[in-house]
């Protein structure tokens, strides 16, 4: 557990944590929820005289989005079936509920900042403002990497042995979206495991010996558990996620090692 302390020095207790914790939670909660809302209710397009008729036209961002994520990745002979009578609405709320974490990435990085420096001294303020454009930035690197090109190399290889099989691709519509939604936000959190490595360095939680004495264990790990987690069996996503990842975090030892020695000094 992180040692957070008040602003007047005093250690907070184990509830004191546990009482932060769901106060954050509940802001974060917020967020996403109005954050959602916008995404549920706005328009992207809206046919005026349809709005009079028994079958008004009003296509909202969500919609927008899941008919562009279905043209991205589905070629035309594939169809997506709703198995369940629920499954419309469903995937529906679950595209807008993961659009609305996307929009709050800046206030869930600026929560996770002052969990961990609770206190915001003047001199850790500076920092603030650069967690929260970098966590949010890498994230959204991340998503945008895994959307262009690791959703299209796993659709690919799980349609590879459809058509030589002689099956019909037919697949259930809330299971491919929660393919695509599941990989893209796993993709866009691990970029995001760079910026909290100097994070917990700047607040002496984890030492960058952590990483320059686990190399050799530390990034093959990276690579294996990107090659378990997505089904491209030609390793392209794995350099293609791989590399950069491993890239970040040495720049983030560099940046872990500037706050040692401020620390230090």
């Amino acid at each position: 557990m992180v040692d957070q302390k008040r602003a007047g020095g005093k250690e907070l207790t184990f509830w004191e944590h546990v009482t932060e914790l769901l106060h954050l939670a509940r802001r974060m909660a917020y967020a996403i929820v109005v954050s959602t809302v916008i995404f549920l209710v706005f328009p992207v397009s809206v046919d005026v005289e349809s709005l009079f008729s028994g079958n008004p036209n009003y296509t909202t961002i969500s919609m927008f989005v899941i008919k562009k994520v279905q043209d991205d990745f589905l070629p035309p002979n594939v169809e997506l079936l709703p198995i369940d009578w629920f499954a419309p609405m469903e995937v529906y709320f679950y595209v807008s509920v993961l659009l609305g974490v996307l929009l709050s990435l800046p206030v869930i990085a600026y929560e996770f900042y002052k969990f961990i420096n609770p206190a915001l001294y003047k001199h850790e303020r500076s920092f603030l403002l650069p967690f929260v454009i970098s966590f949010s930035a890498l994230f959204i690197f991340g998503f945008v990497l895994g959307y262009l090109v690791v959703l299209p190399l796993t659709m690919q290889m799980l349609l590879l042995f459809v058509g030589p099989l002689g099956l019909t691709p037919s697949y259930e519509f809330a299971g491919f979206f929660s393919l695509v939604g599941g990989l893209l936000f796993l993709i866009g959190a691990l970029f995001t495991f760079p910026v909290f490595f100097i994070l917990l360095v700047k607040a002496g939680i984890l030492h960058t010996e952590y990483v320059t004495k686990n190399r050799k264990y530390l990034y093959p790990g990276i690579i294996i558990a990107i090659a378990v987690l997505d089904p491209d069996p030609t390793l392209v996503t794995e350099i293609v996620v791989g590399l950069p990842l491993i890239v970040l975090m040495e720049i983030s030892v560099i940046i872990g090692r500037r706050f040692e020695r401020k620390t230090a000094s």
